[in-house]
This record gives C-alpha cells, structure tokens and sequence, in this order.
C-alpha cells in the first residue's frame, strides 16, 4: 500500500474539485514541472500533450474543447465517440 496522497483542490472554472494537475481548463498553478506519465519526459506545460497520449485520448471538454486521456482532466468530461 503506498503512503502517497493526491492533494485536490476546488476548480475555479467549475466548482468541483480537482486533483493532481488539476483541470486542464484551468491548471493548478503548482502544478509544474512534472514527469509525463506516457514519454516520461519533465515538461513545464500543464496541457502537456505527446504523441504517446494521441492513441490514448478518450474525453473532450464541453465546456472549453480541450482533449484529456482522463475525465478527471476536465471540467466537463464527454467520451469522444469512436464510431
């Protein structure tokens, strides 16, 4: 079991809350640099988007248009029909 903790955080954008990064509509300002998960690069850009990510995104934004591989990445998550 690990001891780490995602710290969160009330969205200004949308009132909810929010975790790690934050909601890429509106990016906790603490929030770089970190290592990307998917090309394990170190980036300063919160809307940080590699290509190992394009395979993997799944929600849009109804709010702002912003793409996002998690929901938890936006305000107003919507699954990007693949028909």
């Amino acid at each position: 079991m690990s001891d780490k903790h995602v710290q969160t955080y009330v969205c200004p954008t949308c009132n909810k809350r929010a975790s790690g990064r934050g909601h890429m509509c509106h990016p906790f300002e603490g929030s770089t640099p970190f290592e990307c998960e998917f090309c394990k690069k170190t980036v300063d850009d919160p809307r940080h988007v590699c290509s190992s990510m394009l395979d993997k995104i799944e929600y849009m934004c109804k709010n702002c248009g912003r793409l996002a591989v998690y929901d938890s990445n936006l305000c107003q998550p919507q699954p990007i029909d693949t028909d």
